[in-house]
């Protein structure tokens, strides 16, 4: 749902919390349980925990991946795919 939509959400500057809200729901979960998750202090805390760790990594944006610390550069499809065949493998 994110993918199919994100000239709605992407590069905003005020909360999309109404946006994501309604996602719960056309997925078959349980909304009050999600707004609780979401609302529940430890969420935040570890939301900011994630924030500074991708700011101290330098991630560029959403998503960003990383093989063994290293950002990788992905301009195809086996820049992602290649490295993790790798790790599988090892």
């Amino acid at each position: 749902m994110m993918l199919e939509t994100p000239a709605e959400w992407g590069d905003q500057q005020v909360s999309i919390l109404d946006l994501f809200g309604t996602f719960p729901g056309e997925l078959g979960q349980d909304k009050a349980a999600v707004d609780q998750t979401v609302a529940d202090t430890a969420t935040t805390t570890r939301i900011g925990e994630d924030f500074a760790e991708g700011k101290a990594m330098e991630e560029r944006g959403t998503s960003t991946f990383f093989e063994d610390g290293e950002q990788l550069d992905l301009n195809s499809l086996t820049d992602l795919t290649d490295p993790f065949g790798r790790a599988i493998a090892n």
